[in-house]
């Protein structure tokens, strides 16, 4: 059965394994918040690169037995002092940036 599959694959995993499996999943629930927080027009940044053990620590991740691997940014922008947000936006062609074959 898939069930018993699935726990023979994981099973066989170390913790290490365990946590870069977990913490790529991350990525999903970013995109779907992304884009949730799009439709409700907030702006968001997902973000790596920040202190984990900082954020751990103001969170009391430690003591849950987790472990901060992303972030995402949320709020308005402030149009009136941001000198970006009148900008005409850069796009991409799609024939440079999508792949077909």
């Amino acid at each position: 059965s898939y069930t018993d599959k699935i726990k023979e694959i994981y099973g066989a995993q170390t913790p290490e394994e365990h946590f870069a499996h977990t913490a790529r999943q991350t990525y999903i629930a970013l995109g779907l918040a992304m884009a949730q927080a799009a439709e409700l027009k907030v702006d968001s940044t997902p973000a790596e690169g920040f202190s984990n053990e900082v954020v751990d620590e103001i969170l009391g991740l430690r003591a849950l037995g987790l472990k901060s691997v992303s972030l995402l940014y949320l709020g308005y922008r402030d149009e009136k002092n941001d000198w970006l947000s009148h900008m005409k936006k850069v796009r991409i062609p799609m024939e440079e940036f999508i792949i077909k074959k």
